[in-house]
């Protein structure tokens, strides 16, 4: 793909992209391009999403999510280069049957709950929480960039933290030191009925008081 990447396997395919693993030659780094498809890039409202969506990404700032690198026009489409994260993926420990210390969750909890409060202020829209995207590191989480064009949705973070508790909870170790009151609060998460404006700020300082007495422990 140009003069700077070289394609490998595909990762993930959509209706109208597919992103590879590649490597870019002259940097010697590993990193993760998405690409239009070629039919989808004979649609004007394709191409302006696309870009959009990039440009996006670029706007979220933050140092738990991946940076976008290069947006480029190659071989009559669209790719976007983007750093690879060099971490587990959280649906391989799923699928491994692995599980992890409530203290390691509750960090995981909080760090999503940051994310959509930042989300929120810069109005960012993003896709919905997946497993695949969120990798454990030696020291907390790292997520794939997954911000879109367009506006936020009003409930964006009430769906972001519902999935993600629903998502992550067979990852709890049930054995841990208070995971029976840490999985309560991620259920309270995935109750619609029980959210307010300040929900994301609320289980912050839910889960750090847990946090606090987890250190106790």
């Amino acid at each position: 793909m140009g003069q700077q990447y070289i394609l490998s396997s595909i990762i993930e395919e959509s209706a109208d992209t597919i992103t590879y693993a590649a490597s870019q030659k002259d940097m010697r780094r590993d990193v993760i391009v998405e690409t239009l498809r070629p039919q989808a890039a004979m649609e004007p409202r394709k191409v302006r999403f696309f870009i959009e969506t990039a440009r996006m990404q670029t706007r979220l700032e933050h140092p738990s999510v991946a940076a976008p690198l290069e947006l480029l026009e190659a071989e009559g489409t669209w790719h976007l280069a983007k750093e690879k994260i060099k971490g587990e993926p959280l649906d391989m420990m799923v699928s491994n049957g692995r599980v992890l210390p409530s203290e390691v969750i509750c960090g995981l909890m909080q760090q999503l709950c940051r994310a959509c409060i930042y989300m929120d202020m810069e109005r960012i829209a993003c896709a919905p929480f997946a497993l695949e995207h969120t990798y454990l590191m030696e020291t907390g989480f790292r997520f794939d960039n997954m911000a879109l064009a367009g506006p936020r949705p009003r409930n964006a973070s009430m769906h972001y933290l519902a999935n993600a508790a629903r998502l992550i909870a067979p990852l709890l170790d049930m054995n841990a030191v208070l995971a029976t009151p840490l999985l309560r609060i991620m259920e309270h998460m995935r109750l619609a009925g029980a959210w307010r404006p300040l929900s994301p700020v609320l289980f912050i300082e839910d889960l750090s008081r847990l946090q606090m007495e987890m250190q106790r422990c």
